[in-house]
């Protein structure tokens, strides 16, 4: 058993050692050692540990007095000239250069791959070094688009021979990559017709960030990610998401093969951030968020990247009537919000500003003649909403006051009663969710018993919007 052991060990390491220096082809000019397995009256045969086999031409390996210079099982060193019918075609006797001048000739005829080293950047592209030659591939060919920050130097790679011939310089040979990876793009086209479809998620890696967005290889085929499919979040830029050479998954979104146009989205790829931010972000819950936008009739806030709500404007100014956001928030600034609604079938959140003060608010319980603190939320031409709790709200009417009749109520009351500004009222009486106020002198010599029929016809012509709560709910229809 120890022996068997031992002999699958050593074949282990032969095959290996073999596969080693197995060769899966040559470039013109290399130096190969084969060895002789048969001889007839045109070549001979070598085994150079390839697939093919080797031939070289009788001549080469022949004497000048017409004797052979090797005979079967001899180990010989030649050189790679080309293919000849599907065999490796060798020399044996002739000079290097003539071996790569031939060989080079045929890789340019037959349009084979040859392999080259890229020397250093020359005026218009780069010098190649093929085969022991100088050759010449223009910046436009050494790959298939212009990449900023591209190192070739130093880097070897296969290349199609485009030109080749001589003139009084010598040798002429001009080389291209990008046509090698043309054909190369054409095979693997034809393999992603098959295997991309729309709604997918493949792997691709970006070769270009353009003003417009993002190309990204799918290893055959460019498509293009729009700087809207970038991210979820507003205003992101594509290089703060992705660099070029980047590995990244994308969703198919659109394939046009025909004008070979692929639409792709990185964020799709990422998954819908709105199951995250309902699960999260139910209504009453409290977090800070970021504006990100201001508009006439409020501003949106972000809850996560790619989720935003709407502030409205009625909800921004804390009892003040706006022209616009832009009055009391700035874009990018961040404020305490809390979750007003969600409307889960239009996808949108409604949110309202929540001021400390008011959680501060702890009246206890409510009763006639209790004297409270309060927040000033709206003013109306008949009296004054004051929010007394984040749940309670109180009206105290204009008759509770000491406005003067005449003139405008309404900015009378905005001039002694600010919007936002704190208050301190009596609860003058409560009937069900109607709080009823005064202002303390006011309850001390008990005057104004009436609370106005002017609110009375008010809230019986607002009677569907529910009890007081806070400005939105009680005035949501209203127009000024």
């Amino acid at each position: 058993m120890s022996d068997k052991k031992v002999s699958m060990a050593d074949f282990e390491s032969l095959l290996n050692a073999q596969m080693s220096s197995y060769h899966k082809g040559f470039n013109p000019g290399d130096r190969a050692r084969g060895t002789v397995s048969n001889i007839t009256n045109q070549y001979v045969t070598l085994d150079v540990n390839a697939k093919r086999e080797g031939l070289v031409p009788l001549a080469d390996m022949t004497n000048e007095d017409g004797t052979l210079r090797c005979k079967i099982g001899d180990s010989v060193e030649v050189y790679f000239a080309g293919m000849l019918n599907g065999a490796f075609l060798f020399s044996g006797s002739i000079g290097s250069k003539q071996v790569i001048d031939r060989s080079l000739n045929e890789a340019f005829v037959r349009q084979l791959p040859v392999e080259g080293l890229v020397e250093k950047e020359v005026n218009g592209g780069y010098e190649v070094t093929v085969g022991g030659k100088r050759a010449f591939c223009p910046f436009s060919q050494i790959s298939l688009f212009r990449q900023e920050g591209a190192e070739y130097i130093g880097h070897k790679f296969n290349f199609l021979i485009a030109e080749y011939g001589e003139d009084d310089r010598g040798t002429n040979v001009i080389v291209s990559r990008r046509t090698l990876l043309e054909k190369e793009r054409e095979a693997q086209r034809q393999d992603l017709i098959e295997e991309l479809h729309v709604g997918m998620v493949a792997s691709g890696t970006v070769t270009r960030i353009v003003e417009f967005g993002v190309f990204v290889d799918l290893g055959g085929v460019e498509g293009l990610i729009p700087l809207k499919e970038i991210a979820w979040g507003r205003d992101i830029k594509p290089e703060d998401v992705v660099k070029t050479g980047d590995k990244v998954d994308v969703q198919i979104k659109d394939i046009d093969w025909d004008r070979n146009r692929i639409s792709l989205s990185l964020r799709g790829a990422q998954g819908d951030p709105w199951a995250d931010a309902v699960a999260r972000f139910t209504q009453g819950t409290v977090f800070t968020g970021k504006i990100t936008k201001l508009e006439k009739f409020g501003a949106f806030a972000e809850l996560i990247p790619g989720v935003e709500g709407l502030i409205p404007i009625s909800k921004l100014g804390g009892g003040r009537r706006l022209m616009s956001a832009r009055e009391v928030v700035t874009e990018g600034q961040e404020i305490l919000l809390q979750v007003d609604s969600v409307d889960i079938e239009r996808r949108r959140f409604s949110l309202k500003p929540v001021d400390e003060r008011i959680k501060a608010l702890k009246p206890g319980e409510l009763a006639e003649g209790v004297k409270v603190d309060g927040i000033v939320e709206s003013i109306q031409p008949f009296g004054i909403f004051v929010r007394l709790s984040e749940e309670k709200t109180g009206m105290l009417h204009i008759s509770e006051t000491d406005i003067p009749k005449g003139g405008n109520p309404l900015a009378k009351l905005e001039r002694q009663f600010p919007p936002s500004s704190k208050i301190e009222v009596v609860v003058k009486s409560i009937e069900g969710d109607r709080i009823s106020l005064t202002l303390p002198a006011k309850w001390e010599t008990r005057g104004g018993d009436d609370a106005g029929n002017d609110v009375s016809s008010w809230l019986s012509a607002n009677k569907g919007s529910g009890p007081l709560g806070s400005l939105g709910d009680a005035f949501a229809g209203l127009k000024f």
